[in-house]
C-alpha cells in the first residue's frame, strides 16, 4: 500500500467522519495540526481522496432502492448512449461498471414497486438491442464498515437504507443537502452561503437532518486504484440463510479487514459483499474461507471486478 502509517490513520479517520476537525485529529494521532492539514491536502492532490461525501439515506424520505444488474453486448456506441442516459436520469443512486458476473449495476430509487416496474421496463425497451441478461432485486439495507484494511483490526458497521420513513424535505432542507453532499468537509459559512441561508439556519437544519437519520454520515471516498488495490463485488447464493447463518456471516465479515460493505437484498442472491484487496490471490483466500465456513448452505458465488463506481449521479428528484 502506497501510504505510510500516519496517512493510513488519517484516511481511516476521515472515512469514519469526514468532518472531524484537524485539531482533534492531530491530538488523536499525536501530530501537529500543520502536519495533519498538509497530509490531508496531499491525499486530495494525489487523487487518493476523491471527495468528502455526505451520505444521504433516501429510505428516510420515503424511497425504496431497487438493484438492477445487466450483461451487455459490445456495441460501444450504444453502450455510450446507455451510460449517458443513466447519468442524466433523476432517479439513480448508484452506477457501477465491472468485468465478470455482470457488466453494469444500477440502483434506482422509487416510491414503490409499480414505479420501479415502469422505470425498468422503459429502460429495457429503450436498450433491448444491447441488454443480453438482466437481474433485479430490492435492497434491504447496507452495512458499511470503516476501512479496516488501512490500520488492521475490527470495526463496527453503520447501517443505511433500512427502515422506510416518510420525512418531508422542505425547500431549505434540499438546498442544504445539495450544498453539503459532495463537500462534507466544507466550512459551515461557505456551505450556508451556497445554500442561500444563514450559518445558524444551516447548522440547525443539518442537526435536524442528522437526528432524523436523513444524513447518515460523512465519509472520505477514495480511489482504490491509487492505493494499488482491486475492488471486487461478490454475490452469495444461499440455500439457507437463517438467523444463525446470518449472524455467523456478519461475524466473519467483521473479522475480515478487506470487506468494506455488506448488501442485503431480496433477489436472485441474498448477500453482496464489496471487498478491497491487493490482488486476486488475497480475494480468493477470503472466498475459500467463506466456502469453508458454509460448506452446505452456500450454493454459489459469483464475482465481478469493479472498474467504475459512481454514487448518487442523480440529485434532481430529491434536491430539485
Amino acid at each position: 500500500m502506497l501510504l505510510d502509517a500516519s496517512d493510513r490513520k488519517i484516511l481511516h479517520a476521515l472515512h469514519i467522519d469526514a468532518r472531524v476537525p484537524e485539531t482533534v485529529l492531530a491530538k488523536r494521532l499525536r501530530l501537529s495540526r500543520d502536519v495533519v492539514h498538509y497530509r490531508i491536502r496531499q491525499l486530495c492532490a494525489r487523487g487518493i481522496i476523491t471527495v468528502f461525501r455526505t451520505w444521504i439515506d433516501l429510505g428516510k424520505v420515503g424511497y425504496h432502492n431497487y438493484k438492477l444488474y445487466l450483461k451487455m453486448s459490445g456495441d460501444q456506441a450504444r453502450r455510450s448512449e446507455f451510460f449517458d442516459h443513466i447519468r442524466s436520469r433523476d432517479d439513480v443512486f448508484w452506477l457501477g461498471v465491472a468485468d465478470g458476473a455482470w457488466d453494469v449495476g444500477v440502483t434506482f430509487f422509487a416510491r414503490d414497486k409499480k414505479e420501479f416496474f415502469d422505470k425498468k421496463n422503459e429502460l429495457f425497451s429503450r436498450f433491448s438491442d444491447i441488454i443480453i441478461e438482466k437481474k433485479t432485486g430490492l435492497l434491504v439495507d447496507i452495512w458499511v464498515y470503516p476501512f479496516k484494511f488501512l490500520i488492521g483490526g475490527e470495526g463496527e458497521p453503520r447501517t443505511l437504507f433500512g427502515d422506510i420513513e416518510e420525512n418531508e424535505l422542505e425547500v431549505t432542507d434540499k438546498k442544504v443537502l445539495a450544498a453539503f453532499m459532495h463537500d462534507a468537509r466544507g466550512k459551515s459559512v461557505t456551505l450556508a452561503r451556497s445554500a442561500g441561508v444563514t450559518v445558524d439556519v444551516f447548522r440547525n437544519r443539518v442537526k435536524r437532518l442528522e437526528d432524523k437519520g436523513i444524513i447518515g454520515w460523512y465519509a472520505a471516498a477514495i480511489d482504490h486504484t491509487k492505493l494499488g488495490m482491486e475492488f471486487y463485488k461478490t454475490f452469495l447464493y444461499f440455500d439457507n440463510l437463517g438467523k444463525t447463518e446470518e449472524a455467523k456471516l456478519l461475524e466473519f465479515c467483521k473479522s475480515q479487514p478487506n470487506i468494506v460493505h455488506i448488501v442485503r437484498l431480496i433477489g436472485p442472491w441474498e448477500i453482496e459483499l464489496e471487498i478491497m484487496v491487493e490482488n486476486y490471490a488475497a480475494y480468493n483466500k477470503i472466498m475459500h474461507e467463506l466456502r469453508a465456513l458454509f460448506p452446505h448452505e452456500l450454493r454459489n458465488i459469483e464475482s465481478a471486478v469493479m472498474s467504475e463506481d459512481y454514487v448518487f449521479p442523480a440529485r434532481k428528484t430529491v434536491f430539485g
